[in-house]
């Protein structure tokens, strides 16, 4: 065999075993999921199926059980190895809810009292932060600068291998806090920093190793840890890029051993039984007892409360709405890595999505299938805002329809697709604002709409489901 047959068939065979790779999760997956064409899932991340570029990893679960995972694209550009339910993300802030849980349960087992301030725990606690209660760091209610800011500022490289001990340095050499601790909101990743910390004092174990001992090795975890220690080999380690102008480049920070806010190594097939974990129907033995995961999850998922007014974040998950459901979860973002997970608890459905491609939008993709499996009861919420609308003076109409799980503007010259909620009432298509008006009796009678140019321009709805 001549040298040149040889390397063809290297090439053919190589390229055999990477689609064998590549469509292994597709091929255990029915054609449909509890009334879901798998295809349609595909769908969202067909831009990612290449045997050249870097995509993501999918899972979907019901009531705690896993039902759907896939993965789309390359873990390592270098050897050309496939994603696959085994590849271990860097999961960015999908972290903090860990973190959070670690702390929480201090605080269940009376170790750790979240009403004190900070420093009864933290000898060093800076004076500037003295008014800072332990709470206030679960909710990005304390008012710390940001330790990542706090670097910038100080002309040190995120890629520095620090360890706990030093962010907690540069926490003490801010000078002020944003606001006083409790009357406002501002997302710090310093706060998750010194919950690791307190983690460490309280325990006098490693935050790594207090997590392990207490959910990731009783839960069967394995393929799962905080990564404070830069030279740990991690198996099926996934590599992160960002597109260049030719071609991809790597964003992976290999000296980065930050804990706390970030620092989280996961798999598919591992966070699966973090969400049997979640839905009670993991068994485990050792570690968190069922009862301190019981009252745990519930300290989680409560709304924090900044100058009275309840917030949209508890213990290291947002809790907000969406389309008119409970909608639980977090996003990520961290050197290329692009992480999210979305869980709606009312209907027993979660999302998980893992990027290692600076440009992806695994928030999206998580609404996108949300709006596969929850359709109806999206639709059934978004009803009343179908119909026609007018405005008489201009004179011209907008129709607004409800499909696919969507409300979709229909508007010759006009932003047409699918609108974004903000809030109850409060939409955009496009860079046009759309504020929903009610009668007393709540039903949808108008909306005034606002774009770059015009503001408040009144419609009125002429028919529809509630006329």
């Amino acid at each position: 065999m001549n040298r040149t047959i040889f390397i063809t068939l290297l090439i053919l065979i190589s390229a055999f075993f990477w689609t064998a790779n590549m469509n292994a999760a597709s091929n255990d997956n029915p054609e449909t999921v509890q009334g879901v064409s798998t295809e349609k899932i595909e769908e969202i991340f067909a831009i990612y199926e290449s045997s050249d570029a870097p995509g993501c990893a999918v899972s979907v679960y019901s009531e705690g059980n896993e039902i759907y995972k896939n993965t789309f694209g390359l873990s390592n550009l270098d050897y050309g190895i496939a994603l696959s339910d085994s590849s271990a993300f860097y999961m960015a802030s999908v972290s903090k809810q860990v973190t959070a849980a670690a702390a929480g349960l201090l605080v269940i087992r009376g170790e750790l009292d979240d009403t004190a301030p900070v420093s009864d725990y933290i000898e060093e606690w800076p004076d500037y932060a003295s008014d800072v209660q332990v709470h206030h760091l679960f909710s990005h209610t304390s008012g710390l600068p940001d330790i990542y800011g706090l670097m910038e500022i100080a002309g040190v490289p995120v890629n520095n291998p620090m360890d706990i001990e030093d962010y907690m340095e540069l926490i003490r050499h801010g000078e002020s806090l944003k606001f006083s601790p409790g009357t406002d909101y501002a997302y710090t990743n310093s706060g998750y920093t010194t919950l690791a910390h307190l983690v460490e004092i309280i325990s006098e174990k490693p935050f790594f190793q207090f997590v392990e001992d207490e959910f990731f090795k009783p839960l069967g975890m394995s393929s799962t840890h905080f990564h404070s220690d830069r030279l740990r080999v991690i198996p099926n380690r996934v590599i992160s890029y960002r597109p260049g102008e030719e071609q991809f480049r790597r964003t992976y920070l290999g000296m980065f051993q930050g804990v706390g806010p970030g620092g989280l190594y996961s798999t598919l097939n591992d966070w699966a039984k973090w969400e049997a974990f979640w839905y009670g129907s993991l068994d485990w033995d050792g570690g968190i007892t069922v009862e301190e995961a019981s009252e745990l999850k519930s300290l989680m998922v409560t709304p924090a409360i900044a100058d009275g007014e309840e917030l949209d974040y508890g213990w290291g998950l947002h809790i907000e709405k969406r389309k008119g459901q409970l909608m639980i979860g977090h996003g990520g973002s961290f050197m290329g890595f692009r992480t999210d997970y979305r869980r709606y608890p009312d209907h027993g459905y979660s999302f998980l999505t893992l990027c290692n491609r600076g440009d992806a939008e695994p928030r999206d993709f998580n609404d996108r299938l949300a709006d596969l499996f929850l359709q109806d009861d999206f639709e059934a919420y978004l009803a009343p805002y179908g119909g026609t609308y007018r405005n008489d003076e201009l004179p011209i109409e907008y129709e607004l329809t409800v499909e696919e799980g969507n409300l979709n503007l229909i508007r010759r010259n006009s932003p047409n697709g699918a609108m974004t909620e903000d809030a109850e009432d409060i939409w955009r298509a496009g860079s046009w604002d759309f504020v929903f008006e009610r009668s007393d009796e709540g039903q949808i009678t108008g909306f005034v709409v606002s774009t770059g140019r015009a503001r408040d321009v009144e419609f009125t709805k002429i028919n529809g489901d509630q006329l």
